[in-house]
């Protein structure tokens, strides 16, 4: 999380969604079931195009990597080890021994590896090295970025386990660097577009089409799951999930000066609190239903609103930045997550 002067209510929106979408997601686990097949598609490809689009073209590598180490792996460095002191001595008690070492290594290696109740953690770190890559990148030409994406797409649609094991999800973050250029282009090509509904409306049209229409199934029917590194129909399935993602900036932004002044500010905390019920979320679905359960309306809703409560409080009170990956700004302003 970083300070900043301002921030659009329409961004928040498109958080808050997103947010709903992946708690959604984690709730409703079965690959085949309603929720799997609408949320998987573009959930989480919206956060990788939300940092595009608000992404600082003058940064220096260095303040690349000092910002996204405090918004997202001090988070993670601090959440995994608290979840997992717990989560380990039961693991050890309900399991074999040997089988519960290897939830400990996997944990630690992270990405794929980390299962419930670390569902959502590989996120963060996959987000970093993600960033991190397009921001090395700049360096050079456009064209170089551009060539190292091509590349990507080509292995997700010949060799996708060749992205699968890479430690902390840092060879996952190669995909995801397509959403962040697409985020990107919207950006420079923002001041062009008068009618930001209509065009909004026409990407979440065409890449829910290329959804129903297979697009988020790869050859062999598996559902798109970037932390699994299946990613579709090749190259449709990722790019249908950006052009939903550029498609809700759009409606939102269309949709911003409409919102009642007395509601934005409510926005703004939701989506302030989006670290915290990323990484707690998991945890409350887990203590309801252990990890094979099917999910339900009343998990659901505890899952989103109990994180969303806590991590409330805790901005206002500006306690735990570790963990809620909000930190006071420097001067009064508001802080937003970038």
């Amino acid at each position: 999380m970083n300070s900043a002067k301002t921030r659009s209510a329409a961004i928040d929106l498109v958080r808050v969604v997103a947010i709903i979408g992946v708690v959604a997601r984690h709730t409703w686990y079965d690959p085949d079931g309603i929720v799997a097949q609408v949320v998987c598609p573009w959930a989480i490809a919206v956060f990788f195009v939300l940092s595009g689009y608000l992404w600082k073209a003058d940064r220096a590598l260095a303040t690349e990597v000092r910002n996204r180490w405090r918004g997202l792996l001090i988070p993670y460095a601090v959440w995994v080890p608290l979840i997992a002191i717990p989560y380990f001595i039961w693991a050890f008690h309900e399991y074999d021994p040997a089988f519960a070492a290897t939830l400990v290594v996997g944990v630690g290696y992270g990405g794929k590896f980390a299962v419930a109740p670390f569902s959502a953690c590989w996120f963060f770190t996959t987000m970093f090295f993600a960033a991190v890559y397009m921001r090395y990148l700049e360096r050079y030409s456009r064209r170089v970025t551009w060539l190292v994406i091509v590349l990507t797409l080509v292995v997700t649609c010949t060799a996708p386990l060749a992205l699968k094991y890479g430690p902390l999800g840092m060879t996952l973050a190669l995909p995801c660097m397509l959403f962040i250029v697409l985020g990107q282009e919207l950006r420079r090509r923002r001041d062009r577009i008068n009618r930001p509904g209509l065009v909004g409306l026409g990407l979440v049209g065409v890449g829910a089409v290329a959804v129903a229409l297979g697009a988020s199934h790869d050859l062999n029917g598996d559902l798109i799951e970037i932390k699994n590194s299946m990613y579709g129909y090749p190259i449709a399935g990722l790019v249908s999930g950006a052009l939903i993602g550029l498609g809700l900036i759009l409606l939102a932004e269309s949709c911003d000066p409409f919102v009642p002044k007395a509601v934005r500010p409510g926005i703004t905390e939701a989506a302030s609190t989006a670290t915290f019920v990323m990484f707690l979320h998991p945890c409350i679905l887990f203590l309801m239903r252990g990890a094979e359960a099917e999910g339900s309306w009343p998990q659901f809703l505890l899952a989103l609103f109990v994180p969303y409560a806590l991590g409330t409080a805790l901005i206002r009170m500006r306690a735990l930045p570790w963990l809620t990956g909000v930190w006071a700004p420097r001067q009064p302003s508001l802080p937003v997550s970038t």
